[in-house]
């Protein structure tokens, strides 16, 4: 039997590694997310786990990796969310922070770490500090404040 001919799932899950906290995909992988070929389509290995353990995807959600890692496809670790809960789950700050605290920015101008919060497209001031750890306290505080889905804030908190 050719591999195109093998039914699907005995071709899928001899890839998948269970042996660690998640189940880390071991075939192709595009941007660190996995990918397999189901009916002529390609659609993401975390997406057809989400399906077969928990349910159908809802129209317009996207599945979000609570454990931020992208080949995972434990059910437990996938969500389905809007993008806006989606991004809100970020892990850390962007690669071209300078202070390397997510929120966080520094003001040359008042030489203070400034607090800043996008939330839907509307920025929200956490006010400007002397130092590094309470401006990241305050952006913590304020992204509790304006988001739902971040997890590893309120674990912080």
């Amino acid at each position: 039997m050719s591999r195109r001919t093998q039914p699907f799932e005995s071709r899928f899950w001899p890839k998948v590694d269970k042996s660690g906290e998640c189940w880390l995909w071991t075939g192709a992988t595009t941007a660190g997310y996995g990918y397999t070929t189901l009916n002529g389509k390609q659609v993401g290995v975390h997406r057809v786990a989400y399906e077969k353990f928990i349910g159908p995807i809802p129209d317009g959600y996207s599945i979000d990796h609570i454990c931020h890692v992208r080949n995972c496809l434990y059910p437990a670790h996938l969500r389905a969310v809007t993008n806006k809960q989606n991004s809100e789950n970020r892990q850390g700050a962007r690669s071209d922070s300078k202070s390397g605290v997510q929120g966080v920015s520094w003001s040359a101008r008042k030489k203070k770490w400034r607090v800043v919060v996008t939330n839907s497209g509307i920025r929200s001031h956490g006010g400007d500090y002397e130092s590094l750890a309470e401006a990241e306290a305050a952006a913590i505080a304020l992204r509790n404040e304006l988001f739902t889905h971040n997890d590893a804030d309120r674990m912080a908190s």
